[in-house]
């Protein structure tokens, strides 16, 4: 919608702007167009997206100015009529269709003095340059629209999260980073959930232990899962906890998976596709009545693991780095071999 507005902005040569201009506009300028129930949604959306534009919109003022003095946005990206009100129109003894180049002369700025509102507007002019011609530019002077600064410039902004770069990094599996995401968000539809809003009518674990399935105990405290747990941790030559919890095994995440080693790497894969396969393995047996032993969902972890692993290069040969190697399977070639060793001066590896 904001690529429409600046289209007709910029009298963009297309079919859509002449016949809005002709039927929409009817020689009436953008910003002083009052919506209309007749108007079409797209026009609707338009005319509302009129302030959020106008933010982003930089103006360099040619001497024989076209642009409405009171309407534009010409002015620190606001108008004036709407800065200072329609009773300065009446005061000034300018008429409401006035353009920009009436107040210029000889490339200088020539405000009417009697008007005590618009002498602010006029010290404040001294440092808008006037030029030859007029000119529009999107966010930066020179620049025209982009739809990349659009949407930086309307969508809502937040501070990073601890964990964005254990769940979203180089050579993770869409699939896997998508399910751990939401785990981080605790946005999975467990059975506990779903009795409370009356989904269900029983809550217990899908794997067939008795218990209330929860995040907590899906993931972490059903031996099921646990089975399944300890052998990624066994592969990635990691301590297995006493007590695990979704918020301990965060804690442990966030400080023993980060990092461009490859061993690190392999703990944050190993990760996301246990939480991913824990996950399908219990809507399997949900909704397709389909049970595996958890020796078949660690070798599908591991199936997904090696063969993602097996992508990467420039692995350095570690102690560390092959007995992970060996553990999940992968094959050797993912080393750095001696002749690659001497001339490289990498530390980290590669896809």
């Amino acid at each position: 919608m904001m690529r429409l507005v600046w289209d007709i902005l910029t009298d963009r040569t297309s079919l859509w702007v002449r016949w809005s201009k002709a039927e929409i506009l009817k020689e009436c300028s953008l910003w002083r167009l009052e919506p209309m129930q007749s108007h079409s949604v797209t026009w609707k959306s338009i005319l509302n997206l009129r302030a959020q534009v106008a933010a982003n919109l930089v103006y360099s003022v040619g001497r024989n100015s076209s642009w409405s003095l009171w309407h534009d946005p010409w002015f620190q990206n606001c108008s004036l009529i709407s800065r200072l009100g329609s009773r300065v129109i009446y005061d000034s003894g300018l008429s409401r269709d006035a353009t920009i180049s009436e107040v210029i002369l000889d490339s200088a700025w020539i405000w009417p003095e009697h008007v005590g509102q618009l002498r602010e507007i006029s010290i404040a002019c001294a440092d808008i340059p006037i030029g030859q011609h007029d000119s529009i530019s999107w966010h930066v002077k020179g620049r025209p629209f982009s739809f990349k600064s659009a949407w930086e410039s309307i969508r809502a902004t937040h501070s990073g999260v601890p964990w964005a770069k254990i769940v979203w990094f180089k050579g993770v599996i869409p699939r896997h980073a998508f399910c751990f995401w939401l785990s981080f968000h605790k946005a999975h539809l467990t059975l506990d959930k779903l009795q409370n809003i009356g989904m269900v009518q029983c809550s217990q674990c899908s794997f067939g232990c008795g218990q209330q399935e929860s995040m907590n105990h899906l993931f972490f405290e059903c031996p099921f899962t646990k089975s399944v747990w300890s052998k990624v941790l066994e592969f990635n030559i990691c301590p297995i906890p006493t007590a695990c919890s979704w918020d301990s095994t965060a804690s442990w995440a966030l400080g023993r998976t980060k990092g461009r080693q490859f061993y690190r790497w392999m703990r944050r894969v190993g990760l996301t596709a246990t939480i991913y396969h824990c996950w399908r393995e219990r809507n399997n047996r949900i909704f397709k009545h389909v049970a595996t032993p958890p020796f078949q969902v660690v070798d599908r972890i591991a199936f997904d693991v090696a063969k993602k692993a097996a992508l990467c290069w420039n692995i350095p040969d570690t102690p560390t780095n092959r007995a992970v190697v060996e553990n999940w399977g992968i094959d050797e070639s993912v080393f750095i071999t001696d002749r690659l060793l001497a001339g490289s001066r990498e530390t980290g590896f590669r896809f």
